[in-house]
């Protein structure tokens, strides 16, 4: 029971990391994701996404090395810097819906 959970679970993550980087490759190839702060955000999210779920498959492929701990700092040092700025963007977002609903109480 444990094996097929198991190979369930590492067919998802392989999958998922293939998806992610065609997505990556759709984008960059069928979108003009460069010209916008939306556009470039969804980029760099997606790019790392994919990196992650790539670097996980590579790892149910590969076995333990140093290569992995070079490869997951690499990775995942977009993590924090994609997070961030979505979170910039959901604030300054919701700051100005609140000051737009202010304004049309005032107005």
């Amino acid at each position: 029971m444990a094996e097929g959970l198991r190979a369930t679970g590492s067919v998802l993550v392989v999958v998922s990391a293939l998806l992610a980087v065609a997505c990556v490759v759709a984008q960059a190839v069928l979108a003009r994701w460069w010209q916008t702060s939306s556009g470039r955000h969804v980029f760099a999210f997606q790019s790392v996404l994919a990196a992650c779920l790539g670097l996980w498959a590579a790892r149910l492929a590969i076995p333990d090395g140093d290569w992995f701990e070079v490869a997951r700092i690499v990775a995942f040092a977009g993590v924090p810097v994609v997070l961030a700025w979505r979170l910039q963007i959901i604030i300054r977002t919701w700051r100005s819906r609140q000051r737009e609903r202010k304004e049309s109480l005032d107005g």
